[in-house]
């Protein structure tokens, strides 16, 4: 445990620090959103002097708050658009504390985390109104911030009547609070479900045979070869790969081992996909996926994750927020005969995801205080332990680093591990994951087109790199970007 602690800490350190770091003048990466120090809440206001809290209004604990949010809001109704994932389950299972605390209802509209941006985005177009908050993930808060499509959440955070202490902002871990929720230096949503991508592979198979995890891309490979066909029914590996957003998601998994611009280069956001290094990564994901279930061209994340639940595939490579249900003796055939890693280091060193999703606020919605106290309340530390208990997916220090939580989650420690590598990405590349880029997600639903299309033997490879490069270009040609 100590040395679990230790590990965390530093981490810590290192996110909330280096997010910000390119080279040793300490300045941030060029095109970079600007990164707050650990520990840092939100700017109340250019004389950092935070408001009162009035005389008359109590919501220093929940209950108080809870009634001071139902004299206002009684009878009224929230409407959510959110995408299908654990985390979303699991507020599911807590929101009714909510209802019966304030008394405003609730609706959830539930689909695939897939379609939900797109859908967002009509809904935005169209003027708004249906809903009252969007969940977005940290590679589209750039796009939906670019866009004016939600709200800047400073105003809210910075009202100590609407964000009272004991939501505890500063307990988000840093990568999240100023990483996945942040464009241009603003917050713009509040993670609940942050994330890193890992290695999972069944040990099983791998001591039967004498094999150790991959630490390497080639180690990956060859495992993934190994093992395909081994036994009856038995693939090397699970991924997402679906044409479009999901097989460019896919990509970027494996991408950032082998080159710095696996769809843009940065900070010019000048499309990157057919340099030699972007097309090396695009034939190692395909050669990887030959040794993947035959239908692998359609898996989004969920059928990606329900092969390597059913013991179908050797390996998997995806989301830590997934991790749960692998482990649930509910729901997964291999809960007992499971382990995970960081993801395998390529030719350009250490790298993985720094992902998730956020709560944010439309900027149609009339009624964006309501909808804030929802958010917040969900969100909070006060709900953080009965939220992960749920199912939820953890974003917070405190419930990382409590002993009884570590002690009921042995994934934890594995997860934390798996940072590091996407730490590296901005330590030793200045590089963001996602970048911070309006047209980011276009891009990389071309790039995932592409991709798709090279697996399924459509095209080259190297077509596939040239053709995803122009339709890029053509895309941005005339967008101010």
């Amino acid at each position: 445990m100590k040395k679990f602690l230790a590990l965390f800490l530093a981490l810590i350190m290192v996110v909330g620090l280096v997010a910000c770091a390119a080279g040793d003048d300490g300045a941030a990466p060029e095109g970079a959103p600007e990164a707050a120090a650990p520990g840092d809440a939100p700017a109340a206001g250019d004389d950092g002097d935070a408001p009162a809290v009035p005389a008359d209004v109590d919501v220093s604990t929940m209950e108080a708050w809870g009634a001071h949010i139902r004299s206002q809001f009684e009878g009224e109704t929230i409407n959510i658009l959110i995408g299908a994932n654990p985390a979303q389950e699991a507020y599911l299972r807590i929101y009714q504390e909510f209802v019966e605390l304030t008394g405003v209802n609730v609706n959830w509209r539930v689909i695939t985390d897939g379609t939900v941006i797109s859908m967002a985005l009509t809904e935005h177009a169209a003027g708004g109104g249906n809903f009252d908050i969007f969940a977005v993930d940290a590679a589209s808060i750039p796009e939906f911030s670019g866009r004016r499509v939600i709200e800047p959440l400073a105003p809210f955070l910075d009202n100590p009547v609407l964000t009272p202490e004991w939501f505890d902002y500063e307990d988000i871990l840093p990568a999240y609070a100023y990483g996945i929720s942040r464009s241009g230096g603003v917050i713009y949503g509040i993670p609940y479900s942050g994330e890193t991508r890992f290695l999972g592979y069944r040990t099983d198979l791998f001591e039967e045979h004498g094999m150790t995890a991959p630490t390497t891309m080639d180690e990956f490979l060859e495992a993934a070869r190994f093992f395909n066909g081994l036994e009856d029914g038995l693939f090397g590996v699970s991924m997402r790969a679906a044409s479009g957003r999901q097989g460019g998601s896919g990509f970027l998994s494996i991408a950032y081992a082998f080159t710095d611009s696996p769809f843009v280069h940065q900070p010019s956001m000048e499309p990157g996909f057919d340099t030699p290094e972007t097309i090396e990564a695009l034939q190692f994901f395909v050669d990887l996926l030959q040794y993947a279930p035959p239908d692998v061209s359609t898996f989004s994340h969920e059928e990606a994750l329900s092969a390597f639940m059913m013991g179908t595939t050797a390996m998997w490579l995806d989301s830590t927020a997934l991790a749960g249900p692998i482990v649930d003796p509910s729901v997964s055939q291999i809960y007992d005969r499971v382990n995970f890693v960081p993801t395998p280091i390529g030719p350009m060193g250490k790298s993985a995801a720094l992902a998730g999703w956020n709560l944010t606020i439309p900027v149609t919605n009339q009624d964006q205080e309501l909808a804030w106290a929802f958010i917040m309340w969900i969100n909070s530390r006060e709900m953080a332990r009965t939220y992960v208990e749920a199912g939820g997916v953890p974003c917070r220090v405190s419930i990382l680093t409590d002993p009884e939580m570590v002690a009921d989650n042995w994934v934890f420690p594995l997860i934390l591990q798996g940072m590091e590598h996407a730490q590296a990405l901005m330590d030793v590349r200045g590089l963001l994951y996602n970048p911070d880029f309006t047209y980011a997600n276009d891009m990389m639903h071309i790039g995932g087109t592409m991709m798709n299309r090279a697996l399924i033997g459509e095209i080259s490879v190297e077509e596939a790199a040239r053709l995803g490069q122009l339709e890029m270009m053509e895309f941005l040609e005339d967008r101010e970007w």
